[in-house]
């Protein structure tokens, strides 16, 4: 009795090869693609905290170019310090909520 002896050919052995492989990278796509999101949401997020950085540097910049004109020092003496002019009425308004509980207040005026 002869045996027959199968003859493996390089096309069959390379198409399983190929197989394989595709099959190994196929299973990895859904990781590949949930990593790049991933990326793309930092990739975002850094770019809106740099976007943030560099608004704050330039509003710093600006308050820091101002900060030895006149209209700076009055701003600030008017704001922090209640600086006012000669002649100059300073009115002062408070919680309204507050006065409007009060059923009473006293108005003074010429008698």
């Amino acid at each position: 009795m002869r045996k027959n002896r199968v003859r493996i050919r390089p096309f069959r052995i390379l198409s399983v090869a190929l197989g394989v492989i595709a099959l190994v990278m196929l299973s990895r796509f859904p990781a590949k693609a949930v990593s790049l999101e991933r990326q793309q949401q930092q990739l975002e997020a850094a770019a809106q905290a740099y976007y943030d950085a560099q608004s704050r540097n330039n509003q710093l910049t600006t308050e820091l170019s101002e900060i030895n004109t006149a209209d700076f020092v009055e701003r600030t003496a008017r704001r922090d310090y209640g600086y006012c002019w000669y002649g100059e009425t300073i009115y002062e308004v408070g919680n309204l909520e507050e006065i409007a509980q009060e059923p009473e207040f006293d108005v003074y005026g010429e008698d």
